[in-house]
This record gives C-alpha cells, structure tokens and sequence, in this order.
C-alpha cells in the first residue's frame, strides 16, 4: 500500500527528470519562494532544498497538471475525470498503531513554531506563510471536516489562521456557542489527495472519506491522548491545538493565491500544545502566489465542481475539457466545448459564473482545437473569434471573492460586489457548418506528420 505523504510524489517527480535539488543553504524568508518560482517558470520542476533553515523543504510540487496525476498515479489525460468520478464516492478512513507522523513530539516550549522554515512568498509580505490541511471536528455530530488554511507566526507557540473554509467557520461557531475553544490539528507534508480534499472543501464539505476516495485507499489515521481530532499517521509534521473565541491578530499584508497582495484585519489565533514530526521531515511549503501549489490545488478542485456542473446543461452538452489556468491567479476558467446550436456555449459559460466554484470572475469558451491549458492558444481564439458586441456578457452586482481588490465594498460592509464576465470565442455552431470555414485555423502543410529530428537532430 503507497505511502500517505507527499514522499511517493517527490520520488517519482525524481525519477522523470521534474525535481530540482538545491544543497546549498537558503534563507527561507529571502531566497526559497524566489527560487521555486524560477525553478517552475523556467524549467517546469518542483524544488527540494537539501537545507533551509536546517530543514528539507519541498515547494512548486503539486502546482500543474502533470504534477497532480503523478501525485494521484493516473494518466494526465485521465485526470480531470478520474478525480471527479472519485470525488462522488466516499472511502472511511482506519486508525493504526504504527504512526511515522509520532516519532518526534514536542510540547510546550519545545514546540518552537518560530523555528519552522516559513518563506516569504511576496516581497512586501509582513512574515513568512506556510499553507496546512486545517482538520477540526464537529460537536454535534462528531464528524471530521477538513479545508486549507494559511498561517504566519505570532509568537514559538502561537500562528493565525488565515482563510478558513465556510464549513470551518461553522464549527468554530458552534463551539464558541458552546462556550469552548475548538480543537484544530494543522496538517503538513500530507498526501495530496488529502491536500485535494482539503480544496474542494473550500467550496464543499470535505473529510477524511473523500480524500480516500480521491487516493484510492482508505486514510490511514492516529489518535493522540492530548488531541482532539484524528491526525494523518504519514504526514510529515502536525501541529495541534485550539482556537479560543475573541483570540485574533492582525496579520498585515500577505501574498493570496491570486498573486496579489491583502492586508487582513483580524483573523483566529490557533495556541499550539503539541506538534508531531517524522524523524526526518520534509516540510511542504505549498507556494501561495502564481505560480504555485496552493493555486495548483484550487484550479484543479474548481475544475472538478465546474465540470460536474455544467456537464448536464441543456440535457447535456459535447464538453471537452476545463481548465482553470493558475497563472490566471485561479480566477479564471476556460471551457473546451463542441457547440451544436446558436447559444449553447454562452449558456456553458453562464454555468461555470453561477457554479460552486464561487469566485470565478472570467469564464471563456474555446472549441476542440484551441488547447484550453494554454492562454496563448486561448486568447488567439479570443482575438480571432469573438465579436465583443455579441460575444462578450457582463454580469454585476455579483459577490466577489474578499481578495478581489478590484470590486468595491458592498454597501454594508459585508464583504465585496463585483461584475462577472464571459467571452465566447467559439466558431459558430456545428448547424452552421458553411459559416464555420471562415473560422477555421491556418495550419501548415504536413504539421501533424512531420518530424523535427529528421531535419533538425539534437546537437
């Protein structure tokens, strides 16, 4: 049975050529996120760091495609699919003995939060972040709920948390109501499938049941006297503790997954009592910017709701393919579609605006010949077959994400009120097949049949 961490990843990213060691020391606060942006930008790898603060550090690693269906062991092509077949079903997790997660354990002031590699993903960010799986429980029902959250330091002992999932916010009101501090585990280094979950529990109730549907295998989990909630027996590190009613900082200005920057005013304070590693962890830095992993795990989950969404509209429509480009800074989404009549392509992209993936500002719908992955082909489609007075629709008056900066407030403070727009770039529809030769792309003369390496070898 694999492995439930991110190491089965980062040996088979090794094995294909995409791993970039550095074994020269890095400041984490100065150097790290700077290099695993050029190491993905300029030669499409993940990066270890041999040493980074005393620590292996792992970062860029689940931040496209191909990245994902080596960490969930499924063919690039079968991705998007496979993860949304996946995503229906549930698998209970099993609790075990042997826990690798426990062979370190540190309370008090051995805990020592300030001694974490943290990097500064922005140059204006007020501290280093690091992203973790939040997994909390709900005192109602005792189920588990799990979604991803960012974290600076506060003091050894204390850390924000930043950007809760409307699921965790709930739980944390009823314990509050209860006049109880709720336990949280914070969870670093886990599988990516769990990382996934996590994700699509920014938009959906998730737990331990989906993340082991989206593995193929059952969570392996541990419980610890001096924790309230299970934790992931293979993680790399966990850190355990509480967030009391009314305890919050300010943590100022930090990168978002946008790749822009917000100045958060007042955000739960979580007091650590325990942390657990392995002998020799790697600790995870999922980059928060573009590009970078926490955008890579949004964009993929976002796809997955999309899909399923829009996939029955009309009674079903010829979808291709989704992609929500992270370089877009996840607010993007790009739909692949065969349009058979006047209207079904707009009528797709309204879907996608109005679907659960909520903070979706920009929907653009391509036909089968555009690759939907790449925006350079995308926005050739959107110059060559968009009429922008009839292709092109806004929606206002819509709930923006609270990052969006470019929405204004609402009127009652309670969060922001932005415009909603789509772009159809699509030919005009298979019933209107004279009208389509017009359209169609300037492809060279034997394209598809020739090889380069006749005319060009390497060297």
């Amino acid at each position: 049975m694999a492995e439930q961490s991110i190491r089965p990843l980062i040996a088979a990213l090794d094995a294909g050529h995409g791993l970039a060691r550095v074994r020269r020391p890095v400041d984490p606060l100065r150097d790290l996120a700077a290099i695993g942006v050029h190491a993905r930008s300029e030669r499409g790898k993940g990066v270890i760091f041999e040493d980074a603060a005393g620590w292996r550090v792992a970062t860029q690693i689940l931040s496209d495609r191909a990245q994902w269906a080596a960490a969930l062991r499924v063919a690039p092509g079968e991705l998007l699919a496979i993860v949304q077949q996946r995503s229906r079903h549930g698998t209970k997790p099993v609790e075990v003995g042997d826990a690798p997660v426990a062979a370190t354990r540190h309370k008090g002031d051995a805990i020592a939060l300030d001694r974490l590699p943290l990097p500064r993903m922005g140059a204006c960010d007020a501290a280093g972040q690091m992203v973790a799986v939040a997994i909390a429980v709900d005192p109602e029902t005792g189920s588990e709920c799990v979604g991803l959250t960012r974290h600076h330091i506060v003091s050894p002992s204390r850390l924000s948390v930043i950007g809760m999932s409307p699921a965790l916010v709930r739980l944390q009101r009823r314990w509050h109501a209860r006049g109880a501090a709720m336990s949280l585990a914070l969870v670093v280094g886990a599988d990516p499938a769990l990382i996934l979950a996590a994700a699509l529990g920014t938009w959906r109730v998730a737990d331990f049941a989906l993340a082991g549907s989206l593995a193929g295998a059952p969570i392996r989990l541990m419980h610890d006297e001096a924790v309230a909630v299970p934790m992931p027996a293979e993680a790399e590190l966990v850190i355990a503790g509480e967030i009391a009613a009314g305890d919050i900082v300010s943590p100022g200005r930090l990168a978002t997954p946008f790749g822009t920057y917000v100045a958060e005013d007042a955000v739960p304070v979580m007091q650590a009592n325990l942390m657990l590693a392995r002998s020799d962890p790697i600790f995870h830095a999922l980059h928060v910017g573009v590009p970078g992993d926490l955008g890579g795990a949004l964009c993929l989950a976002a796809e997955a709701l999309v899909a399923e969404h829009i996939r029955t509209i009309e009674g079903g429509i010829d979808f291709l393919d989704i992609r929500c480009p992270p370089e877009a800074g996840a607010q993007v989404v790009v739909v692949k579609l065969r349009a058979r009549v006047e209207g079904q392509a707009k009528t797709a992209l309204m879907g996608a605006l109005s679907g659960p993936a909520n903070w979706l500002k920009l929907a653009i719908a391509v036909d089968e010949d555009v690759e939907a992955g790449d925006l350079r082909d995308v926005f050739w489609s959107v110059a060559s077959r968009t009429h922008a007075e009839k292709d092109v629709g806004m929606i206002d008056g819509m709930r923006a994400h609270p990052f969006d900066a470019a929405s204004p407030l609402a009127g009652d403070g309670t969060g922001r009120i932005g415009t909603r727009w789509l772009i159809d770039s699509t030919m005009p529809p298979l019933s209107q097949g004279k009208r389509r030769e017009d359209f169609a792309r300037a492809i060279p003369k034997n394209l598809d049949a020739t090889d380069l390496m006749q005319f060009l070898p390497e060297g």
